[in-house]
């Protein structure tokens, strides 16, 4: 089928023979990656190709740069910021289909893998040896290590286990000119040279393709112990919250959600919400089996003195994982209820949370908004979310968002703690990056691609 591009037309003649039917321009495939899990308006591309090899991915990108067609890479398609969404005149380079794990090494602490590997499959290979892979983000059921990779994900055990970054040791990359090369170490420790792994974690698929990654698993806890506590409202448990941390103990997750977030998961959850709920944390703590639920019932009974007035200890896995169901559906509930809602993944300091959410409230409040919260209140990360009813509500909230993304700088916060910039937030980076960090961040973008086809139009203006 000809694209009535040329320069299209000459990438699928050129790369027919390399990839045969891996190689799209049909529309039942050109509609499947046209968007993600953003809201933004999808777009279909040019062309789709499905790689299955560092090999494959680098011809692709020499042949792609030769006509200067620009290459949008995606993973499982689950980015809540655009990153993945093409041009009608790019072409997406979809590495799904680059899945394997290719080593698994538990005495040196490592996995090897492509990076279409689904994290959560990670995790459970891991768990055959009694590893994990710790980094647990919301989707890790669909997204992508490569995904992870780009965006540096988060989810919920990064208040214990910190985010993707922490568990990168090294990566294989094609470079936009078709050069594949290694960056890193296969070791637990390791310094030479500027860390060009590091510069690739959360870049978003504007420096390079990532083919390979090596990743630690570590041991995993001999046991973990999990509570939902209920408060009277998001101030309350913020408040405990905070005295939780505290202790000492540092929880293995300390999730937030306030009443609309339960209002709006109630009808689905697996696990029985209270009806005078009006927010809750989720808490875990890990370790050996004494000590985990020595912590968790030491985090409970200062949750009670703080205010809590309904507390529910998982008395098995089934329980367990019913709460865990519960706060992942929030999202997924939110979206259902007001599809034109607007989500910001914003982080602060823990410190100023309680401030964060007060001030933002109040700020919604004056507009005649709500706006509500959920998140990983153990790590600063909080989802706020404004509550648009219509697509013409969430162009009027425009100015409030931006007041609120204002409120988060000035508070030693990012705009994104963990879903990045995107197409969603390249207007919003400039409140938080100086005018010479971006000029900085855009010459470097241009050493790695000169010609400018690597995920081109995401992150920067």
């Amino acid at each position: 089928m000809s694209s009535k591009i040329p320069a299209i037309d000459d990438f699928c003649r050129r790369l027919r023979a390399t990839l045969g039917n891996r190689l799209r321009t049909d529309e039942d495939a050109l509609v499947t990656v046209a968007g993600d899990e953003s809201g933004l308006t999808p777009c279909q591309p040019a062309a789709v190709v499905y790689p299955k090899s560092t090999a494959e991915l680098a011809v692709v990108a020499k042949e792609a740069r030769a006509l200067g067609i620009g290459l949008v890479p995606r993973g499982g398609g689950t980015g809540k910021a655009g990153g993945c969404i093409p041009t009608a005149t790019q072409v997406v380079v979809d590495v799904s289909r680059m899945n394997r794990i290719l080593e698994l090494r538990p005495q040196d602490q490592y996995a090897v893998v492509q990076p279409g590997v689904i994290t959560q499959d990670l995790d459970i290979a891991a768990a055959e040896h009694g590893f994990m892979y710790a980094p647990d983000p919301g989707s890790r059921d669909s997204c992508t290590l490569g995904g992870n990779i780009a965006t540096n994900a988060g989810g919920a055990r990064v208040i214990k286990y910190g985010a993707t970054r922490r568990h990168v040791w090294g990566l294989e990359l094609v470079l936009p000119d078709g050069t594949s090369m290694r960056v890193g170490r296969r070791s637990l420790k390791g310094v030479g040279g500027l860390d060009l792994t590091s510069l690739l974690i959360g870049s978003e698929g504007t420096l390079a393709f990532i083919t390979e990654a090596t990743l630690q698993i570590m041991p995993a806890p001999g046991a973990v112990e999990t509570a939902w506590l209920t408060f009277s409202d998001l101030m309350a448990a913020s408040r405990a919250g905070e005295r939780l941390i505290s202790t000492g103990i540092t929880p293995r997750i300390m999730e937030v959600m306030d009443r609309a977030a339960l209002d709006a998961v109630r009808p689905r959850a697996p696990f029985r919400i209270p009806a005078n709920a009006g927010a809750a944390l989720l808490v875990e703590t890990d370790g050996t089996e004494d000590q985990a639920r020595a912590d968790l019932l030491h985090l409970v009974e200062i949750a009670t003195q703080c205010g809590a007035s309904d507390t529910a200890v998982a008395s098995s896995e089934k329980q367990r994982n019913a709460m865990r169901e519960t706060r992942r559906l929030v999202s997924t509930a939110l979206k259902d209820l007001m599809p034109h809602k607007i989500s910001d993944d914003v982080a602060v300091p823990r410190s100023r949370m309680i401030e964060l959410l007060t001030r933002a409230q109040d700020l919604g409040a004056a507009a005649g908004t709500l706006v509500s919260a959920y998140g990983h209140l153990g790590d600063g990360n909080v989802h706020l979310n404004i509550h648009c009813q219509s697509a013409d509500d969430r162009k009027q909230a425009g100015k409030l968002r931006y007041d609120i993304l204002r409120l988060v700088v000035s508070l030693g916060g990012g705009v994104s703690g963990e879903h990045g910039i995107g197409i969603a937030k390249r207007e919003a980076l400039a409140l938080q990056d100086p005018s010479e960090a971006l000029a900085l961040q855009k010459r470097l973008k241009a050493v790695f691609d000169p010609t400018g086809i690597m995920n081109p139009g995401k992150v920067f203006l």
